[in-house]
């Protein structure tokens, strides 16, 4: 939507220390704006509606305001917000109350409701898949590099910016366990590692990273390039065509579906709460979807 602009001294020295806070928090250029300008636009509503104290942000307004979101009319064609942009204003208005108060994720008090009507169904690998994806992997350099990435990526759980961020100091072979700093969520967990996990990660790590590094390099980055740098988005998009095109199951695989799966996987013999913590859910609304991922493959 077109920038609004706000009248409000108060209200635009908090949306500024808002993007300040984003900025400081590790996220992207592009998740700043986004995430600054629909608050803007909250704050742009308080003002129509005659509400100028950041006080009055309270349960009764945002659910007027979510319902003002659901019937507000596109500015560039026709139709109303989909429900994947209704639940990203959810999540930044989420963000904005508890910076606000200066309280942890999920402390706010406030309800929003996530909206799963006409969204896409979520896809996941089933077990007998998951062995199948494994298998495409070969004994050559790239091969072991790529089950050692399956391996995090499913067996671990991790988002794909902790898969690129993981350095060699964060993996602790004696304990069975991988240490995530800094993650979406900026909480830091510490993620076991099953024993078939670890003897990937230690195939690639000591068979095959030092090969591809340079003798005279200091990359301390767990995942490199044959060309001895750091991984980047680009070769994890090859790594998953790559495997797109092995594998003939009619289901496009990502990143993303491989941490779903786990987590539906999961969820099957664990807590929810088990759950959440092994993913770095500070909130169990994010986790809840495991619940009808489980119930929609499993029956259970």
């Amino acid at each position: 939507m077109k920038k609004l602009e706000l009248r409000n001294t108060e209200f635009k020295r908090q949306l500024e220390k808002f993007r300040v806070r984003l900025l400081t928090q590790g996220a992207s250029k592009d998740q700043q704006n986004i995430k600054t300008n629909m608050i803007q636009e909250l704050l742009h509503y308080m003002e129509q509606n005659g509400k100028m104290n950041l006080k009055k942000i309270n349960q009764k307004l945002v659910n007027k305001y979510f319902e003002y979101l659901k019937t507000r009319p596109l500015e560039r064609k026709d139709g109303c917000m989909s429900v994947g942009y209704l639940n990203k204003h959810r999540e930044a208005v989420l963000r904005f109350i508890e910076f606000l108060k200066g309280i942890k994720q999920g402390q706010s008090g406030i309800r929003i409701k996530r909206d799963k009507n006409n969204s896409e169904p979520k896809i996941i690998l089933l077990e007998n898949e998951v062995k199948s994806m494994f298998d495409t992997c070969d004994y050559t350099f790239i091969g072991i590099r790529d089950k050692a990435i399956f391996s995090l990526l499913y067996g671990c759980g991790l988002r794909k910016k902790e898969l690129l961020n993981l350095t060699i100091q964060d993996i602790d072979l004696n304990k069975g366990r991988i240490h995530i700093d800094t993650s979406k969520t900026k909480n830091g967990r510490d993620v076991p590692m099953t024993s078939a996990v670890q003897k990937n990660i230690e195939d690639y790590l000591f068979n095959v990273r030092n090969m591809m590094l340079d003798a005279n390099s200091s990359l301390d980055n767990f995942l490199i390039t044959v060309k001895g740098t750091a991984m980047k988005n680009p070769t994890i998009t090859s790594v998953m065509r790559r495997l797109n095109n092995r594998l003939s199951i009619n289901k496009k695989i990502t990143c993303h579906m491989l941490r779903h799966s786990i987590g539906t996987h999961f969820h099957r013999f664990m807590k929810l709460e088990d759950v959440a913590k092994f993913l770095g859910h500070l909130n169990l609304d994010s986790t809840m979807i495991y619940t009808h991922l489980k119930q929609q493959y499993y029956g259970n």
